[in-house]
């Protein structure tokens, strides 16, 4: 039997919450679930000492009405004084096959240095935060160079305004996760992988849509 996707996004959206509340837990936070916070309600708020930190989770794609609740959610939170807010993606652990070493740094300087317009379109000012959950599909060597296929997801803070309108109060930092693919060309240099071609480079951000 086939898990159909609504009740896997269902229960993937509980069990992270589950996750995030275990590891604020065990750094000393005080956990609340599904609170309510002034009209609207906070998938999960860890409290400590004077920290309040008000998370939301994401998990499958994002629809007009929760990105709109997300947003007015995180509106309403950078009103409240020492409060922050985090936007949590769900996603399900995957098995790797075929592994590059520092594979993840790798592709992290890439992308730093040259920001997908599929990103930089998203928000005012888009900053890469990781690079996680690289699967590589196929490598082919070739002498020195390793001509390497495979996916992962990238991670990124979305701000939305100006780092003055931030230091106002007036703007909006959330984060994101989306899928990529990509197809590049590896050479080892002085017992150093480096990137020299990139083939493909392809970031999904068809779940902000």
């Amino acid at each position: 039997m086939e898990i159909k996707r609504k009740y896997f996004e269902k229960y993937l959206h509980s069990m992270a919450i589950e996750q995030i509340a275990r590891e604020y837990s065990e750094k000393g936070y005080t956990i609340s679930i599904d609170q309510n916070l002034g009209k609207y309600k906070a998938d999960l708020i860890a409290k400590k000492e004077n920290e309040t930190i008000v998370i939301e989770v994401k998990s499958g794609k994002m629809t007009p009405e929760k990105k709109k609740a997300i947003k007015q959610l995180g509106d309403y939170v950078q009103k409240q004084g020492n409060y922050r807010f985090l936007v949590a993606i769900a996603t399900p652990p995957k098995e790797k096959k075929l592994a590059i070493e520092n594979i993840e740094e790798l592709l992290f300087d890439y992308v730093l240095s040259n920001m997908p317009d599929e990103l930089d379109e998203l928000s005012t000012h888009t900053h890469i935060e990781e690079i996680s959950d690289v699967d590589i599909d196929e490598i082919e060597l070739s002498g020195n160079l390793n001509f390497v296929k495979g996916s992962g997801v990238v991670s990124v803070e979305l701000q939305f305004g100006s780092d003055g309108d931030q230091d106002r109060n007036t703007g909006l930092k959330t984060s994101d996760k989306f899928p990529f693919v990509f197809e590049l060309t590896l050479e080892n240099k002085q017992e150093k992988l480096q990137i020299v071609d990139v083939k493909k480079f392809e970031v999904d951000t068809s779940s902000y849509d």
